[in-house]
């Protein structure tokens, strides 16, 4: 096992279900810095080229390597060169930051009127995700896919460790279920203890920080125990889907434009299937834009369904699905919501909140099927077209990329063209 230390910092040797574990914990830190990198186990079948982007989706790596525009060599140079520069500009701490919220200005979620034709992008960044946003952002540009974070389901503001995976997907999947046990223990011990401070070792200290003093109940506590989750990283994923996504970027700002909808819907694939045009998801979904097969025949009909992987005919369906969400919603955050969750199921939710607020559905809409993923899946897409922007930015100093991503850029401030 090899564990990296950063200094100085106290360190806690723990052991758990036969994982050992060096954890470090600083005092002034919001969380605990994890680095651990398993050795190869033993007797471990691993299935051969399969990618995870996350719970669901799955690729193969020869269906992911799709042929590149020619000026994949110009923008694999211009990376090169990025890195290098911050690599020399980037300071320790940055290197591995904690997660910190980002605040920013509230924008009243407004429900629009229904209407034949969409209006200009309406795409606030809701108080309530301000926090899951951030956390999104840190997926998208700062964890790779050898790393991971483990949090709170319910608050992601609460991410406990940063931890490095070794090995194979299949150890990775295995380590992240025994830290995931360890960190449950945890907290569980420190409910145990909550009226003996003194007996807190210097992990349960570290991680009661995380915690406002009106939650250090045994009830919260145990609750957040339940909610332990490991996300892990995107980042080299999500930079591979802005380089993929150029060469569909024509296709598909063309058919939002002929729909009338927002420029920005463009960035949906990058959370779908980080433009993956063969990317397929175990319940079914397939494509770009991870459609199912009984929605493209609802939307294109029966002889639609086998052309899922045809990026034209996938991105018109997938326009005319979001477009027909927001008619019916009033409001792009649920109209994306929709695209996840269904358009039934987030009319149900605004049936039984009484509300068409995003924010107020998300804290009071309690329904099995309404989930982490969607009530996450607006903060998604927040937080990807956030992260694409910049890389779009960066590479549009290649003047083949300028042309592609400059109506991106501008639908920055405009929010659609």
């Amino acid at each position: 096992m090899v564990v990296m230390m950063r200094t100085p910092l106290k360190w806690e040797r723990l052991a758990t279900a036969g994982l050992f574990l060096f954890c470090f914990a600083n005092s002034s830190a919001q969380g605990i810095d994890f680095k651990v990198e398993l050795p190869p186990q033993k007797g471990v079948l691993v299935p051969e080229g399969i990618d995870y982007f996350d719970d669901d989706l799955m690729v193969s790596e020869g269906q992911a390597e799709s042929p590149f525009l020619q000026i994949g060599e110009a923008l694999d140079a211009m990376d090169s060169t990025r890195s290098k520069v911050e690599t020399k500009t980037q300071s320790p701490a940055e290197s591995n930051p904690v997660a910190k919220a980002e605040s920013a200005p509230a924008l009243q979620n407004k429900p629009q009127p229904q209407r034949a034709s969409v209006d200009a992008g309406r795409f606030p960044n809701l108080q309530c995700l301000q926090d899951n946003v951030t956390f999104w952002k840190r997926v998208y540009s700062e964890i790779d896919t050898d790393e991971a974070l483990i949090h709170d389901r319910e608050g992601l503001d609460k991410v406990y460790a940063s931890v490095r995976l070794g090995g194979s997907e299949a150890q990775k999947r295995n380590s992240m279920k025994l830290l995931r046990e360890h960190y449950k223990n945890i907290l569980t011990s420190l409910a145990s203890k909550l009226d003996a401070p003194s007996a807190w070792n210097s992990t349960e200290r570290t991680m009661a920080k995380l915690f406002r003093p009106s939650e250090l109940t045994r009830g919260r506590l145990l609750q957040a125990a339940d909610n332990v989750r490991i996300q892990q990283g995107l980042k080299s994923r999500f930079d591979g889907g802005v380089k993929r996504s150029l060469q569909y970027l024509p296709v598909i700002k063309s058919i939002v434009r002929q729909q009338n909808l927002p420029l920005d819907v463009a960035y949906l694939p990058h959370v779908e299937s980080s433009f993956v045009n063969y990317a397929k998801s175990k319940v079914g979904a397939v494509g770009l834009w991870q459609l199912m097969p009984s929605t493209m025949h609802l939307l294109m009909g029966k002889h639609a369904v086998s052309k899922r992987t045809d990026p034209h005919t996938a991105t018109f369906a997938a326009t005319k699905l979001l477009k027909q969400n927001y008619q019916a919603t009033g409001s792009w955050p649920l109209a994306l919501t929709a695209y996840n969750h269904g358009l039934a199921g987030v009319m149900r939710a605004v049936r039984k909140t009484g509300s068409t607020d995003l924010c107020q559905i998300i804290d009071r809409y309690n329904s099995p099927s309404f989930r982490f993923a969607s009530s996450n899946f607006y903060a998604q897409f927040l937080a990807a077209r956030e992260v694409a922007l910049q890389r779009y930015s960066q590479l549009s100093k290649n003047s083949d990329v300028g042309k592609i991503v400059a109506p991106l850029l501008a639908s920055r401030d405009k929010g659609a063209l």
